[in-house]
Protein backbone atom coordinates (compact mmCIF):
# COMPACT_ATOMS: atom_id res chain seq x y z
CA UNK A 1 0.00 0.00 0.00
CA UNK A 2 1.40 3.38 -1.01
CA UNK A 3 1.88 5.68 1.98
CA UNK A 4 4.15 8.39 0.60
CA UNK A 5 3.29 11.61 2.45
CA UNK A 6 5.72 13.89 0.63
CA UNK A 7 3.89 17.12 -0.16
CA UNK A 8 3.96 18.50 -3.72
CA UNK A 9 5.80 21.73 -4.43
CA UNK A 10 3.03 24.32 -4.43
CA UNK A 11 3.24 28.08 -4.73
CA UNK A 12 2.60 29.88 -1.42
CA UNK A 13 -0.85 30.88 -2.68
CA UNK A 14 -1.78 27.33 -3.64
CA UNK A 15 -0.44 25.88 -0.41
CA UNK A 16 -2.48 28.47 1.49
CA UNK A 17 -5.66 27.61 -0.45
CA UNK A 18 -5.17 23.88 0.18
CA UNK A 19 -4.42 24.33 3.88
CA UNK A 20 -7.52 26.50 4.21
CA UNK A 21 -9.59 23.57 2.92
CA UNK A 22 -8.01 21.26 5.46
CA UNK A 23 -8.75 23.74 8.24
CA UNK A 24 -12.34 24.46 7.22
CA UNK A 25 -13.29 20.82 6.57
CA UNK A 26 -11.10 19.34 9.30
CA UNK A 27 -13.96 18.37 11.63
CA UNK A 28 -15.39 15.78 9.21
CA UNK A 29 -14.49 12.11 9.59
CA UNK A 30 -14.43 9.09 7.30
CA UNK A 31 -17.85 7.46 6.83
CA UNK A 32 -18.49 4.42 9.03
CA UNK A 33 -20.72 2.64 6.54
CA UNK A 34 -18.46 2.64 3.51
CA UNK A 35 -18.07 4.94 0.54
CA UNK A 36 -20.61 5.72 -2.16
CA UNK A 37 -18.73 3.72 -4.78
CA UNK A 38 -19.49 0.39 -6.44
CA UNK A 39 -17.13 -2.21 -5.00
CA UNK A 40 -18.80 -5.08 -6.83
CA UNK A 41 -17.33 -4.48 -10.27
CA UNK A 42 -15.80 -0.96 -10.24
CA UNK A 43 -13.60 -0.29 -7.21
CA UNK A 44 -11.45 -2.81 -5.37
CA UNK A 45 -12.92 -3.24 -1.86
CA UNK A 46 -9.37 -3.15 -0.49
CA UNK A 47 -8.96 0.40 -1.82
CA UNK A 48 -12.22 1.43 -0.20
CA UNK A 49 -11.08 -0.03 3.14
CA UNK A 50 -7.77 1.81 2.86
CA UNK A 51 -9.50 5.12 2.15
CA UNK A 52 -11.61 4.69 5.26
CA UNK A 53 -8.75 3.91 7.63
CA UNK A 54 -5.74 5.80 6.23
CA UNK A 55 -4.92 9.32 7.41
CA UNK A 56 -6.56 11.67 4.95
CA UNK A 57 -3.30 13.20 3.71
CA UNK A 58 -1.94 9.73 2.88
CA UNK A 59 -4.75 8.76 0.50
CA UNK A 60 -3.19 8.51 -2.94
CA UNK A 61 -4.19 9.62 -6.41
CA UNK A 62 -4.77 5.95 -7.29
CA UNK A 63 -7.36 5.66 -4.52
CA UNK A 64 -9.19 8.75 -5.75
CA UNK A 65 -8.97 7.69 -9.40
CA UNK A 66 -10.71 4.39 -8.65
CA UNK A 67 -13.17 6.05 -6.27
CA UNK A 68 -14.15 8.82 -8.68
CA UNK A 69 -14.47 6.52 -11.69
CA UNK A 70 -16.61 3.97 -9.83
CA UNK A 71 -20.37 3.90 -10.27
CA UNK A 72 -22.07 6.06 -7.64
CA UNK A 73 -25.39 7.51 -6.66
CA UNK A 74 -26.77 10.61 -8.42
CA UNK A 75 -26.79 12.54 -5.14
CA UNK A 76 -23.60 12.32 -3.14
CA UNK A 77 -23.47 12.07 0.67
CA UNK A 78 -22.40 15.52 1.81
CA UNK A 79 -20.33 14.47 4.83
CA UNK A 80 -18.38 11.98 2.73
CA UNK A 81 -17.58 14.62 0.12
CA UNK A 82 -16.63 17.18 2.76
CA UNK A 83 -14.29 14.73 4.50
CA UNK A 84 -12.44 13.80 1.29
CA UNK A 85 -12.54 17.20 -0.40
CA UNK A 86 -9.29 18.72 0.97
CA UNK A 87 -7.17 15.78 -0.14
CA UNK A 88 -9.00 15.49 -3.45
CA UNK A 89 -8.31 19.16 -4.21
CA UNK A 90 -4.72 18.86 -3.03
CA UNK A 91 -4.10 16.01 -5.44
CA UNK A 92 -5.86 17.92 -8.22
CA UNK A 93 -3.58 20.89 -7.59
CA UNK A 94 -0.52 18.66 -7.74
CA UNK A 95 -1.37 17.81 -11.36
CA UNK A 96 -2.08 14.09 -10.97
CA UNK A 97 -5.10 12.32 -12.47
CA UNK A 98 -7.94 11.64 -10.06
CA UNK A 99 -10.42 10.71 -12.82
CA UNK A 100 -10.09 9.37 -16.35
CA UNK A 101 -11.51 12.70 -17.59
CA UNK A 102 -10.56 15.99 -15.98
CA UNK A 103 -14.00 17.44 -16.66
CA UNK A 104 -15.49 14.99 -14.16
CA UNK A 105 -12.72 15.09 -11.55
CA UNK A 106 -14.77 16.90 -8.89
CA UNK A 107 -18.24 15.91 -10.06
CA UNK A 108 -18.96 14.43 -6.63
CA UNK A 109 -18.78 17.93 -5.15
CA UNK A 110 -21.36 19.24 -7.60
CA UNK A 111 -23.59 16.21 -6.97
CA UNK A 112 -23.80 16.90 -3.24
CA UNK A 113 -26.42 19.23 -1.74
CA UNK A 114 -25.08 22.79 -2.07
CA UNK A 115 -27.49 24.02 0.61
CA UNK A 116 -25.62 21.97 3.22
CA UNK A 117 -22.37 23.90 2.78
CA UNK A 118 -21.77 26.80 5.13
CA UNK A 119 -20.66 30.21 3.87
CA UNK A 120 -17.18 29.52 5.24
CA UNK A 121 -16.97 26.18 3.43
CA UNK A 122 -18.17 27.66 0.16
CA UNK A 123 -15.69 30.54 0.46
CA UNK A 124 -12.82 28.10 0.95
CA UNK A 125 -13.86 26.11 -2.13
CA UNK A 126 -14.23 29.26 -4.24
CA UNK A 127 -10.85 30.55 -3.05
CA UNK A 128 -9.21 27.30 -4.10
CA UNK A 129 -10.89 27.48 -7.52
CA UNK A 130 -9.64 31.04 -8.07
CA UNK A 131 -6.12 30.10 -7.03
CA UNK A 132 -6.08 26.98 -9.19
CA UNK A 133 -7.41 28.79 -12.26
CA UNK A 134 -4.94 31.63 -11.74
CA UNK A 135 -2.10 29.13 -11.84
CA UNK A 136 -3.58 27.51 -14.94
CA UNK A 137 -3.57 30.91 -16.66
CA UNK A 138 -0.01 31.64 -15.58
CA UNK A 139 1.55 28.90 -17.70
CA UNK A 140 1.07 27.71 -21.27
CA UNK A 141 2.83 25.05 -23.37
CA UNK A 142 3.55 27.59 -26.13
CA UNK A 143 5.91 29.30 -23.68
CA UNK A 144 7.75 26.05 -23.10
CA UNK A 145 6.09 25.48 -19.72
CA UNK A 146 6.21 21.72 -19.39
CA UNK A 147 4.77 21.68 -15.86
CA UNK A 148 1.34 23.00 -16.86
CA UNK A 149 -1.55 22.06 -14.61
CA UNK A 150 -4.54 20.32 -16.03
CA UNK A 151 -5.86 20.80 -19.53
CA UNK A 152 -6.98 23.76 -21.60
CA UNK A 153 -8.79 26.60 -19.82
CA UNK A 154 -12.30 25.68 -20.97
CA UNK A 155 -11.84 22.10 -19.77
CA UNK A 156 -10.82 23.42 -16.36
CA UNK A 157 -13.86 25.70 -16.28
CA UNK A 158 -16.10 22.79 -17.24
CA UNK A 159 -14.60 20.78 -14.38
CA UNK A 160 -15.49 23.54 -11.95
CA UNK A 161 -18.97 23.80 -13.45
CA UNK A 162 -19.52 20.09 -12.81
CA UNK A 163 -18.27 20.77 -9.29
CA UNK A 164 -21.01 23.36 -8.74
CA UNK A 165 -18.54 26.27 -8.62
CA UNK A 166 -19.63 29.61 -10.07
CA UNK A 167 -17.83 30.51 -13.31
CA UNK A 168 -18.34 34.29 -13.26
CA UNK A 169 -15.44 35.06 -10.85
CA UNK A 170 -13.14 32.75 -12.82
CA UNK A 171 -14.01 34.37 -16.15
CA UNK A 172 -13.56 37.82 -14.59
CA UNK A 173 -10.14 36.72 -13.35
CA UNK A 174 -9.22 35.65 -16.89
CA UNK A 175 -10.39 38.96 -18.29
CA UNK A 176 -8.28 40.92 -15.78
CA UNK A 177 -5.16 38.76 -16.18
CA UNK A 178 -2.79 40.62 -18.50
CA UNK A 179 -0.01 38.03 -18.41
CA UNK A 180 1.16 36.57 -21.71
CA UNK A 181 0.17 33.00 -20.83
CA UNK A 182 -3.43 34.04 -20.12
CA UNK A 183 -3.65 35.61 -23.59
CA UNK A 184 -2.23 32.45 -25.14
CA UNK A 185 -4.80 30.38 -23.26
CA UNK A 186 -7.52 32.59 -24.71
CA UNK A 187 -6.26 32.25 -28.29
CA UNK A 188 -5.61 28.52 -28.04
CA UNK A 189 -8.83 27.50 -26.28
CA UNK A 190 -11.21 29.92 -27.96
CA UNK A 191 -10.00 29.03 -31.45
CA UNK A 192 -10.25 25.27 -31.02
CA UNK A 193 -13.51 25.27 -29.05
CA UNK A 194 -15.38 28.17 -30.64
CA UNK A 195 -13.98 30.42 -33.35
CA UNK A 196 -12.82 27.55 -35.61
CA UNK A 197 -16.41 26.24 -35.89
CA UNK A 198 -18.40 29.37 -35.12
CA UNK A 199 -20.15 27.63 -32.25
CA UNK A 200 -19.06 26.42 -28.84
CA UNK A 201 -18.38 22.71 -28.65
CA UNK A 202 -16.65 20.89 -25.85
CA UNK A 203 -16.41 17.26 -24.79
CA UNK A 204 -18.69 16.49 -21.83
CA UNK A 205 -20.53 19.80 -22.36
CA UNK A 206 -23.27 18.64 -24.73
CA UNK A 207 -25.91 18.47 -21.99
CA UNK A 208 -24.46 21.31 -19.89
CA UNK A 209 -26.48 24.09 -21.49
CA UNK A 210 -25.86 26.65 -18.74
CA UNK A 211 -22.12 26.19 -19.11
CA UNK A 212 -22.21 26.47 -22.90
CA UNK A 213 -24.35 29.60 -22.84
CA UNK A 214 -22.17 31.25 -20.18
CA UNK A 215 -18.98 30.62 -22.16
CA UNK A 216 -20.53 31.62 -25.47
CA UNK A 217 -21.84 34.91 -24.05
CA UNK A 218 -18.42 35.63 -22.58
CA UNK A 219 -16.66 34.90 -25.87
CA UNK A 220 -19.09 37.00 -27.91
CA UNK A 221 -19.07 39.98 -25.56
CA UNK A 222 -17.64 42.79 -27.76
CA UNK A 223 -15.72 44.38 -24.89
CA UNK A 224 -14.12 41.05 -24.01
CA UNK A 225 -13.21 40.56 -27.68
CA UNK A 226 -11.68 44.04 -27.75
CA UNK A 227 -9.54 43.43 -24.69
CA UNK A 228 -8.12 40.14 -25.94
CA UNK A 229 -7.68 41.42 -29.51
CA UNK A 230 -5.65 44.33 -28.14
CA UNK A 231 -3.47 41.97 -26.12
CA UNK A 232 -2.86 39.80 -29.18
CA UNK A 233 -2.11 42.87 -31.31
CA UNK A 234 0.72 44.05 -29.03
CA UNK A 235 2.07 40.53 -28.48
CA UNK A 236 5.50 39.91 -29.98
CA UNK A 237 5.25 36.46 -31.63
CA UNK A 238 9.03 36.06 -31.37
CA UNK A 239 8.64 35.62 -27.62
CA UNK A 240 7.28 32.15 -28.41
CA UNK A 241 10.56 31.14 -30.05
CA UNK A 242 10.44 27.76 -31.76
CA UNK A 243 7.11 27.02 -30.07
CA UNK A 244 5.50 29.66 -32.27
CA UNK A 245 6.20 27.51 -35.33
CA UNK A 246 5.00 24.26 -33.76
CA UNK A 247 1.76 22.94 -35.17
CA UNK A 248 -1.22 22.48 -32.88
CA UNK A 249 -3.54 19.49 -32.99
CA UNK A 250 -5.74 21.35 -35.51
CA UNK A 251 -2.88 21.80 -37.99
CA UNK A 252 -1.96 25.47 -37.45
CA UNK A 253 1.09 26.98 -35.85
CA UNK A 254 0.74 28.98 -32.65
CA UNK A 255 1.46 32.18 -34.59
CA UNK A 256 -1.24 31.31 -37.12
CA UNK A 257 -3.76 30.68 -34.34
CA UNK A 258 -2.98 34.06 -32.78
CA UNK A 259 -3.49 35.78 -36.14
CA UNK A 260 -6.73 33.92 -36.82
CA UNK A 261 -8.21 34.74 -33.40
CA UNK A 262 -7.27 38.40 -33.80
CA UNK A 263 -9.02 38.53 -37.19
CA UNK A 264 -12.11 36.67 -35.97
CA UNK A 265 -12.55 38.80 -32.85
CA UNK A 266 -12.08 41.96 -34.91
CA UNK A 267 -14.70 40.79 -37.42
CA UNK A 268 -17.12 40.03 -34.60
CA UNK A 269 -16.61 43.48 -33.06
CA UNK A 270 -17.21 45.13 -36.42
CA UNK A 271 -20.37 43.10 -36.99
CA UNK A 272 -21.64 43.87 -33.48
CA UNK A 273 -21.04 47.59 -33.94
CA UNK A 274 -22.85 47.54 -37.30
CA UNK A 275 -25.82 45.72 -35.76
CA UNK A 276 -26.10 48.30 -32.97
CA UNK A 277 -25.93 51.17 -35.50
CA UNK A 278 -29.01 49.92 -37.37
Amino acid sequence: METNTKQPEFSPAMRGAVERLYAVFGSYRAPRDGLDACTYCCMDPKLEAEMLRMPLRQITAHHFYEYNCAAKGPEQPVDEVKYLLPRMMELLASGVDIHHSMELAIQRLGSSDAAQYSAQEREAIDAFALCYFSEILGRHPWLGNEACLGDDAFTVLLMFHYGGIALAPLLELWLRDNCLAATLHYADASYSDFWMRGEFKKAFAKDQLDYCETIKEWLLNPENCRQFANRIMVLDPDVLGENGECRCCYGMTAKEVLGAVFDLTAEHMTASAAALAK
